[in-house]
């Protein structure tokens, strides 16, 4: 079976929000496509305790991080793998007492940006995470031991340090409220999402190769992965599947999964 490749010029980003795409090329130079991949459009809060009464503030969680993720693509590029996330959860355990106090309409503001603060911290770690430790690991010939410490180390990155951070202030972000009393409240519950939440993310990394002009992306087997962490959590199992792709004419805009 021939090995179709992936050939990037400068690795073409997304066309549409939500997807990542490269130019296709079978060993026929003069015969190159444009392929594009899904990623996930936006995470997704669940509840772990079912209470009709909670689904409104669940209801703008997810409001939120929809608007959060307008133009975000949850794909990161790297000089080894590329990475495609194709599901991304966030369980909130909403019988925790610290949880229940904020879900009153009172506090709806501050759920808001509390929640704003949440999902640029994962999506700055997920980004650092990417640009700093893919070198580490051999998703080819050692997976097994290397997806665990990736996850272990996703785990470090935002669980593991982030009591000591936003102790001494050291998380900022870019916006904040002006509001001292609402940008209190707002950090207390960016602070209880993280202390009461897991993640689980899905996806699969695609390994880069290089010769002396070209990056290319295999669009041959990957290796699928499906990573749960949380405070005192950390899973991680995988499997080898082809990546999902479409062919698109160039200038015309990948289509969203449906």
């Amino acid at each position: 079976m021939k090995m179709v490749k992936i050939i990037l010029s400068l690795f073409i980003l997304a066309i549409s929000a939500n997807v990542k795409a490269a130019n296709f090329q079978s060993e026929d130079p003069n015969n190159s496509q444009l392929i594009s991949y899904d990623s996930v459009a936006q995470p997704t809060a669940i509840l772990e305790c079912e209470n009709k009464k909670h689904y409104k503030y669940l209801d703008l969680i997810n409001d939120v991080l929809g608007e959060q993720s307008t133009n975000v693509k949850y794909a990161y590029e790297g000089s080894d793998y590329h990475m495609v996330l194709t599901d991304f959860d966030i369980s909130i355990d909403n019988d925790s007492h610290y949880v229940k106090k904020y879900f009153c309409k009172k506090l709806t503001e501050a759920i808001k940006i509390g929640t704003k603060f949440f999902i640029a911290y994962l999506k700055g770690e997920l980004r650092y995470i990417y640009s700093r430790y893919m070198y580490k690991y051999d998703f080819e010939n050692n997976y097994a031991v290397d997806l665990m410490d990736f996850a272990h180390d996703l785990k470090a990155l935002i669980y593991d340090k982030f009591p000591y951070n936003y102790k001494h202030d050291l998380i900022k972000f870019r916006q904040e409220p002006e509001n001292e009393k609402l940008k209190k409240k707002a950090k207390e519950f960016f602070l209880t999402l993280m202390r009461n939440s897991s993640l689980n993310i899905q996806g699969y990394f695609i390994k880069t190769r290089s010769d002396e002009n070209f990056m290319y992306l295999n669009q041959d087997v990957s290796l699928y992965f499906n990573i749960t962490i949380a405070p005192f959590v950390v899973k991680a199992t995988y499997d080898f599947e082809f990546p999902e792709f479409e062919v698109i004419e160039e200038g015309q805009a990948p289509l969203k999964k449906s």
